[in-house]
């Protein structure tokens, strides 16, 4: 069950240059901000390019907000650099904008750098680096099971090979999931059924493939019954995304390495609660300017929050949206930014009831 032999590969350098340009949008729609992001990259050094952005809408499995965006963007895509752009390019969409988030995000370029016979004796200094790739495509009736989790853990070995890092130096990855769908025919097993039109069981696959793929937890600790049902497994270093757009699992992965981009780190700490101010803003104090921002929202058992009872999970508003309000205030709160990519559902993602914070900013001197 290895990862799709995708056109997003390309070959290995030794040295990487990151770019990360930012965009809004006006509306699902508008690829306007993209396309002005897209004039900035050289194309002729480009490896890969990663489209990461919140896109505004209600979020639900029949909203087709993020296909309309994902639309104009491939439109864009193919103006600027035609199959072969569009053949390097990994897009990460979520929709939900609640609260105080501004719809958009960021193109994320990943150039070439030096080759090994150019470069000098002089070991490189450590820098960013990313990766991306694709697993290939996830039948319904394999949809959260096993074969939707070992697909995950082969995209994020394959995004790992292509940024040129092993396990111990990712430091954040983003992964997209697609959803087992209502009325989905064929042999579906009934651990799987609970799960059908699940979008946290789509996450949870998928942060359990990651973990795996990190060596966060052992894969034989695994079994049918685990999915969003055994808490103690979980990653740390994950964001997880459901999509009803995908039938892969789409996987970025960032982490330090020599020959990264030096002048970029990516820091990133667990929140103890969604209002664990002071570990946010212990990452905020890390010095130099933020290029990106993203947040995993979760909530504690029957949405107990410091022991005492919320009704994020029992109201008629659907618990992400609660989630990404709230997260989006407290980020604004102390990064003094509404730029940022919040999501809710934290399905094996960080312990029960944590939250995970991550920035990209510019290295300190």
């Amino acid at each position: 069950m290895k990862a799709e032999k995708s056109p997003l590969s390309a070959p290995a350098f030794d040295s990487m240059e990151l770019r990360v340009i930012p965009f809004d949008m006006a509306s699902a729609g508008d690829a306007s901000g993209i396309r002005r992001a897209l004039a900035r990259i050289p194309s002729a050094r480009l490896r890969q390019l990663a489209v990461i952005a919140k896109v505004e809408g209600t979020a639900t499995l029949n909203d087709s907000s993020r296909e309309l965006a994902s639309a104009r963007i491939a439109s864009e895509l193919a103006r600027s650099g035609g199959a072969k752009l569009s053949q390097k390019t990994l897009e990460i969409l979520s929709v939900g904008c609640e609260g105080l988030i501004t719809p958009g995000g960021w193109l994320i370029a990943s150039l070439k750098g030096k080759s090994r016979a150019k470069a000098s004796l002089v070991p490189m200094p450590p820098g960013l680096v990313m990766g991306a790739a694709r697993s290939a495509p996830i039948r319904m009736q394999d949809r959260a099971g096993l074969r939707h989790v070992a697909f995950a853990a082969d995209a994020v070995r394959a995004a790992m090979r292509e940024a040129g890092l092993d396990a111990k130096s990712v430091a954040l990855v983003l992964i997209k999931s697609p959803i087992l769908m209502p009325g989905a025919t064929g042999a579906i097993a009934a651990e799987q059924r609970r799960h059908i039109g699940s979008t946290g069981a789509s996450r949870g696959a998928a942060a359990l493939g990651a973990a795996i793929a990190l060596g966060e937890i052992r894969k034989s600790a695994v079994n049918a019954g685990s999915l969003c049902a055994d808490a103690s497994l979980h990653s740390e270093r994950t964001m997880a995304f459901s999509g009803t757009e995908t039938d892969c699992c789409e996987a970025v992965v960032f982490g330090h390495r020599q020959g990264g981009d030096s002048s970029l780190r990516l820091d990133r700490a667990v929140l103890a609660d969604l209002i664990d101010r002071a570990s946010l803003e212990g990452l905020a104090a890390g010095g130099g300017a933020l290029s990106a921002m993203f947040f995993k929202a979760g909530i504690g058992p029957g949405g107990l929050l410091r022991g005492r009872r919320t009704t994020v999970l029992s109201s008629e508003l659907a618990a992400d949206k609660q989630l990404r309000a709230a997260a989006s205030g407290v980020v604004g709160a102390v990064l003094g930014t509404t730029r940022a990519f919040i999501s809710g559902g934290a399905e094996h993602q960080a312990a029960p009831g944590a939250c995970l914070a991550a920035v990209i900013r510019k290295a300190v001197p």
